[in-house]
């Protein structure tokens, strides 16, 4: 069922959520109030992941950790420009942006040219603010997760947790909340603690409050920052500076080893990061490898040394 959830995949991933019957007309019979909790906030939840056509060939391999680690049979949208090669999914649907040309990728991104900073030239994605607007535009106001293409989830996804943030965002002056560490280390203020979990808020001066890092954002306040002609990287450094002491707030957990969505940034540079890559358990790395979701496919692609 190309862009939509497979009805035997559903019923089959969804029993990691608990013991229930299933008919053949797709109805959910005994389940719990926490599971059918669980089970409804996976369907409404909106997940958003960015990528462009250097970065495509990695689809393949985000969605199937995605799948292994994500509980449930969770619905996300791929905002692209050139639509991928790779068959994606059945929960996984694809949305073009546009052709990359239309928002200053005439040229290829890391190469001579467009290298970034490290190389005294433009970054890459020169208007990916441009590219995403009319999409966000278009949405109703309701808060969504956005992901990057290169973030691979080795580890199960803390949904309870992530279900328990979510509340937070029925505060006015909540306009985002991290999935990872990061807000831990820069400076912050404990917020809440629920469940055991260390709920932190980010000091009003704090750098990188517009990392692009897993997180859960308004609609309102992440359109607020797609200012005309920014990439992710200026989207970032330059934004942070312009919300200091904004009176927003903006959580994160602080929690040992990862956040609740834990990943690894397969790419750093437009290279194959193997700092990051090489700590994929050894099965699932070769298995991978040898389905073709990992190796010589991959743009910037680099053996490990």
């Amino acid at each position: 069922m190309p862009g939509g959830v497979d009805p035997l995949d559903f019923r089959d991933r969804t029993r990691r959520l608990g013991n229930f019957s299933f008919n053949p007309c797709g109805q959910f019979l005994n389940l719990n109030e926490k599971v059918l909790s669980a089970l409804c906030f996976i369907l409404w939840m909106r997940i958003f992941v960015t990528t462009s056509d250097y970065y495509n060939p990695l689809l393949a391999g985000f969605c199937h950790l995605f799948n292994r680690n994500w509980p449930g049979v969770q619905p996300v949208t791929i905002l692209c420009y050139e639509r991928p090669d790779a068959a994606l999914p059945g929960n996984f649907s694809v949305h073009s942006l546009g052709a990359a040309a239309d928002f200053g990728g005439e040229v290829q991104e890391w190469s001579p040219g467009r290298r970034g900073r490290k190389f005294q030239e433009p970054y890459p994605n020169p208007r990916w603010t441009d590219s995403l607007r009319p999409f966000f535009e278009s949405l109703p106001e309701e808060p969504f997760i956005l992901l990057q293409v290169d973030y691979y989830l080795h580890l199960p996804v803390e949904l309870g947790k992530i279900e328990i943030l979510w509340k937070y965002l029925a505060r006015e002056d909540v306009v985002k909340i991290d999935l990872a560490r990061d807000r831990a280390f820069f400076p912050h203020e404990s917020y809440a603690r629920e469940e055991g979990m260390e709920i932190v808020v980010s000091s009003q001066t704090a750098p990188y409050r517009t990392s692009l890092l897993p997180a859960i954002w308004k609609r309102d306040y992440f359109l607020k920052l797609l200012k005309p002609g920014r990439s992710p990287w200026t989207f970032e450094t330059i934004g942070m500076t312009e919300i200091l002491n904004d009176g927003k707030s903006i959580l994160g957990v602080d929690q040992p080893v990862f956040g609740p969505v834990p990943y690894l940034n397969v790419y750093y540079s437009g290279k194959v990061n193997w700092q990051q890559l090489g700590q994929l358990d050894p099965e699932t790395l070769q298995d991978m490898t040898r389905r073709g979701m990992i190796g010589v496919g991959w743009n910037g692609w680099v053996e490990r040394q």
